[in-house]
């Protein structure tokens, strides 16, 4: 199937590649999301063939709306971690028979670009939300997103990116 993006232009992606989110995604500042239910992952090409299996930042694509695609890393990429046990019920959801089958993603917007500058690399600043992480179940391709309530963490996560 073809799909049109604002990011990628127009991509062929096969219908097995599409994750499925049966609750939609959570979003402050778009009301219409939660009525998306269909993304493709994707993340950065590099022409470096070691660098395409340490790709950090990956996207969301709506499958259904070209203007929507959520950056999202994993946590443990710049040395966040948190175990969060979900209720039975989102293992249903997710189709998985273990939490192993399930990652685990934090959406991520880009609060400073080129704010710092150090020599000649520029520094970008990504704040990744963790009260609202994101659940993947790359077996069965279905996913959900869950609000957190009561950590003691600030509401985002500050990630220093350097532009090389």
């Amino acid at each position: 199937m073809k799909i049109e993006t604002t990011r990628f232009g127009s991509q062929e992606v096969e219908q097995e590649t599409i994750l499925h989110f049966p609750k939609g995604l959570l979003s402050a500042n778009n009301n219409s999301t939660s009525q998306l239910k269909d993304f493709k992952l994707f993340h950065k090409e590099e022409s470096d063939s070691s660098k395409k299996e340490n790709a950090i930042v990956f996207w969301l694509q709506a499958i259904d709306d070209p203007e929507i695609a959520y950056e999202i890393i994993d946590p443990s990429s710049v040395n966040f971690y948190y175990d969060i046990a979900l209720p039975d019920e989102d293992y249903e959801l997710l189709e998985s028979q273990s939490p192993e089958e399930i990652v685990m993603m934090l959406v991520i917007t880009e609060a400073e670009k080129n704010q710092h500058v150090t020599g000649k690399k520029n520094i970008s600043i990504l704040n990744g939300n963790i009260t609202q992480p994101v659940f993947i179940n790359l077996n069965s391709k279905k996913g959900l997103q869950r609000s957190i309530k009561d950590l003691e963490y600030d509401i985002f996560l500050n990630i220093p990116v350097i532009d090389l």
